[in-house]
């Protein structure tokens, strides 16, 4: 009986790795690379793609002789991958930098989790082969195992969004499983008779989970970095790119600048936060909600200007961050929810209201389909405004994604203005101008004539286009930070 439990318990552990293996994977590509479609869909079919090679290799092994001894070895490579993993960012960096962006995320994707996935797929065929002495119980073994392995991957998933990731960090998160992983191998050498020559393994395996302790460098700028629910999150405080006497400080997600902010005048330096204010003087007074809080700069902007405030931000942290490090004023009422949650829960009456919603470098389809802004319109006062913080592109392959938010918002009866502060777009941030009812002044930066090239593709909740329809443009944006940002100042 103590030899199936100590299998069970191995197979529950490499389920957990794996998930962790993954979604851990997914977190430490994610400052270079960001969390758009392309990574997401790398990681899982390199990750399936070695689990798969893993099971085939697992059933070749299954024919030595000596089975513990081969799944002893293979799950101590398992540690050493796992551990390994957070300090692979010399390949990112190197595919980065010579790889245009798909070719740089598959091969980085495939150095950081192809091996370990490997190691994790090759142990159920063995843990199934060493529990099988009758042909006749190898179907119900190979059912209890997959299903513990499974029961594994789902606790870890768990532990790993509601708690591990937002507390410990990818990297302690990493370390944690890869322990519990060396312990649960290590239970193959209680009660044996047989000789097992791994004591080179076990060191190199104790040698890597130690190694770990060792603090990865910040970037020299870094004041606060974070491991959490949405990735890195950092304040960092840089010379001006322009001015190196003047101090801009940045909330960065996933090395993608977020906010920034002179120091010295606690005044924001982003272009589309002065052409907000700019235009504040034909925008309705009252109450303004700003759904995604960033630093605070806009919400401090239009508490200023008289707003009572409402601001609502997923990330816990970000928060804390605007109140830190960004001067977030004290009277702006700060709620931590989803964007699209609170629309559906709301009942207050806005006059003005701003999404200020990138993830990185993307929009969140599922807060701007036709059934969120139905229901958006329930909320906004007469002659209310709506402000959308969006990419520079309006035309051809990259333009898309922002026809399809303007095709949305015109399906959904609002009016429609688009401001901009540059004709460049590949440096500048559209302010998309929504109303109920017209707005006849013109704006500061106001685009005229506006430029329509598809009014009948529409975001819905049933058929989320905008993620995909942005690809493009959110590809090219990602290629030409790394290169003039990332690749600059990691």
């Amino acid at each position: 009986m103590f030899q199936k439990n100590k299998l069970y318990f191995i197979s529950f552990a490499e389920g957990a790795a794996v998930m962790v293996a993954e979604i851990g994977g997914a977190k430490l590509l994610a400052p270079f690379f960001g969390s758009s479609l392309y990574v997401w869909s790398a990681v899982m079919a390199i990750t399936l793609g070695g689990l798969a090679s893993g099971y085939f290799i697992g059933g070749k092994l299954s024919n030595r002789l000596n089975k513990e001894n081969t799944l002893l070895s293979v799950l101590l490579v398992a540690v050493c991958c796992l551990c390994i993993m957070p300090y692979l960012t010399a390949v990112f960096l190197y595919t980065a930098a010579h790889f245009s962006l798909i070719p740089a995320v598959i091969i980085s994707v495939f150095f950081l989790l192809f091996p370990t996935t490997i190691c994790m797929g090759a142990t159920s065929p063995l843990i199934i082969s060493i529990l099988t002495k009758d042909a006749e119980k190898s179907g119900e073994n190979s059912g209890k195992i997959y299903a513990i392995s499974t029961v594994g991957g789902i606790t870890a998933t768990f532990l790993c969004g509601f708690y591990l990731l937002p507390t410990m960090g990818v990297k302690w998160t990493l370390i944690l499983f890869a322990a519990i992983l060396f312990l649960a191998a290590l239970t193959l050498l209680i009660k044996k008779k047989e000789r097992f020559n791994h004591k080179p393994l076990i060191f190199f395996a104790l040698a890597f989970l130690a190694y770990n302790f060792k603090t990865i460098p910040n970037n020299r700028f870094c004041i606060y970095k974070s491991e959490g629910i949405l990735g890195k999150l950092e304040i960092r405080d840089e010379p001006d790119y322009y001015n190196f006497d003047i101090t801009v400080r940045k909330l960065l997600i996933n090395n993608i600048i977020q906010t920034e902010m002179n120091t010295e005048t606690r005044a924001s330096t982003s272009e589309y936060i002065k052409l907000i204010n700019k235009n504040l003087l034909y925008l309705p007074n009252g109450k303004a909600l700003v759904m995604g809080l960033g630093g605070g700069v806009a919400a401090n902007l239009f508490h200023q200007n008289g707003y009572q405030v409402t601001a609502v931000e997923f990330d816990e942290r970000i928060i804390d961050m605007a109140k830190r490090f960004f001067y977030l004023n004290d009277s702006i009422k700060t709620i931590c929810n989803d964007a699209r949650y609170f629309i559906n829960s709301s009942t207050e009456k806005y006059n003005l209201v701003l999404f200020d919603l990138f993830k990185a470098e993307d929009q969140p389809a599922h807060v701007l389909t036709i059934e969120s802004l139905e229901k958006l319109k329930t909320m906004l006062d007469t002659n209310a405004v709506v402000l959308i913080n969006t990419e520079g592109y309006l035309t051809g392959e990259r333009g898309k994604g922002t026809q399809c938010m303007l095709a949305t918002l015109k399906k959904a009866g609002f009016q429609l203005k688009i401001c901009t502060f540059s004709e460049n777009e590949e440096q500048r941030n559209l302010v998309i101008v929504a109303s109920l009812n017209d707005i006849k002044n013109t704006l500061h930066g106001e685009l005229y004539p506006l430029i329509f090239t598809d009014l009948a593709t529409v975001n819905t909740d049933d058929k989320q286009n905008l993620e995909s329809l942005a690809a493009k443009a959110s590809q090219h944006f990602r290629t030409a930070y790394i290169q003039n940002y990332i690749l600059r100042n990691f």
